[in-house]
C-alpha cells in the first residue's frame, strides 16, 4: 500500500532491505529527493520533516515487517541542524502529531469542498487530470523497476512522463486556478 513511492529505477536498488532498518530508512531518503515528490512537498501542507517522520512511521516498521519502537524510530529521523541522524523521542512524536494533524486537516478541507460540491466545478478539473498523470507515472515506474536492465526508449519513456507530471503541476500554481471560469475571463478582458 505505501511502497509505491519506494520503488526505484536503479535495478542495483529494486528491492527494499527487508533486515536493515538503517538501509531501509536510506533507501527512503533517497526515495524523498525524487522529482515528482519533492514538487509535490512544496505545494503540500506537510513540512520535509513531516514527511520523512510520517514515512517513518507508517512505512519502515510496514517494509520491516516487524513492531519498531518509538525510540528507535527517532533515531532514523535526520536532524534539522545537521546530515546526522537521530532526535529525541519527544521531538519525533510532536511531529508526528503535527504531520497527522496536517493530513487531517486536509481531509477535512476537501470533505467541506465536496459538501458543498465545489468539486463539481471546472476550476478542479485541472487537477483530476494531474492525478490521472501521476497515476501513469507511477505505473510506468513499476513496470521499469522490474526489469534488470533498462534500454535508452525506457529511460525516455519515464523522464517524458515525469515531466509531464512537473509542467502539469508548475500549471497548477497559478493562482488563476482556483478562480471562477467568469473571474478567469474578466481577467483576462477587463474590458467586458
Amino acid at each position: 500500500m505505501y511502497k509505491g513511492w519506494l520503488v526505484s529505477l536503479n535495478p542495483k536498488d529494486d528491492e527494499l532491505p527487508r533486515t536493515d532498518l538503517k538501509s531501509a530508512m536510506q533507501y527512503a531518503k533517497r526515495a524523498l529527493q525524487e522529482p515528482i515528490l519533492r514538487a509535490l512537498l512544496e505545494r503540500s501542507n506537510l513540512t520535509e520533516v513531516q514527511l520523512e517522520t510520517l514515512l517513518i512511521d507508517l512505512v519502515i516498521e510496514d517494509q520491516l515487517g516487524s513492531h519498531i519502537s518509538y525510540e528507535s524510530k527517532a533515531t532514523l529521523r535526520s536532524k534539522t541542524s545537521s546530515r546526522s541522524l537521530g532526535v529525541s523521542r519527544g521531538a519525533f512524536n510532536r511531529t508526528l502529531s503535527q504531520s497527522r494533524r496536517n493530513i487531517v486537516r486536509c481531509l477535512y478541507t476537501m470533505l467541506l469542498l465536496s459538501y458543498l460540491e465545489l468539486f463539481d466545478y471546472s476550476i478542479f478539473r485541472p487537477f483530476e487530470e494531474l492525478s490521472t498523470k501521476i497515476r501513469g507515472y507511477r505505473s510506468i515506474r513499476e513496470v521499469l523497476s522490474g526489469r534488470e536492465n533498462l534500454s535508452a526508449e525506457d529511460l525516455e519513456s519515464y523522464k517524458a512522463a515525469e515531466q509531464m507530471v512537473l509542467d502539469a503541476l508548475h500549471e497548477l500554481t497559478s493562482p488563476l486556478n482556483l478562480k471562477s471560469d467568469l473571474a478567469r475571463k474578466r481577467q483576462h478582458n477587463p474590458d467586458e
